[in-house]
């Protein structure tokens, strides 16, 4: 049994095999290689903030979707929900992967609770309190303070 262990879970005798170690250094190098060639995540761009309508934090939706320089959309899209303070975080991948300043559209509809007891972004019967649409430059780590008005 001893044997067996050692054999089927013991890396010191693979190595220990004379073609063991010339085998186990491909496999670690070819590892290697994968994990830094398969760099998925590009660069991304990390916001925070509030949504207040008239003055008062407020759930809302916040999507943000990367513009070209002709304003069409490109890349993933990215969408928030911000909480019963008007707080919320989000992160959006660059396009061109290394960029840290974006041109965006940000759609935000406010969601007070309908008649439900839900809130109306979850609400297919009901309609947001307000929704908006702004075109933004964005930065990484930029902090947006969205104030709304009836």
């Amino acid at each position: 049994m001893a044997d067996f262990t050692r054999s089927f879970a013991g890396v010191p005798a693979f190595i220990g095999r004379k073609a063991g170690l010339p085998c186990m250094l491909a496999v670690v190098s070819m590892t290697a290689v994968l994990i830094a060639g398969c760099d998925g995540a590009g660069a991304s761009v990390s916001v925070n903030g509030q949504v207040r309508l008239d003055g008062v934090p407020i759930p809302a939706e916040i999507q943000i979707e990367q513009l070209d320089a002709d304003g069409n959309r490109v890349g993933r899209s990215a969408t928030a929900y911000a909480d019963d303070r008007g707080s919320f975080s989000a992160a959006i991948e660059s396009a061109d992967r290394n960029s840290s300043t974006l041109d965006c559209r940000i759609v935000v509809r406010v969601s007070e609770f309908s008649s439900n007891g839900m809130l109306a972004a979850f609400d297919e019967n009901a309609a947001p309190t307000k929704a908006i649409g702004l075109r933004r430059v964005i930065r990484d780590n930029d902090s947006l303070n969205i104030l709304l008005t009836r």
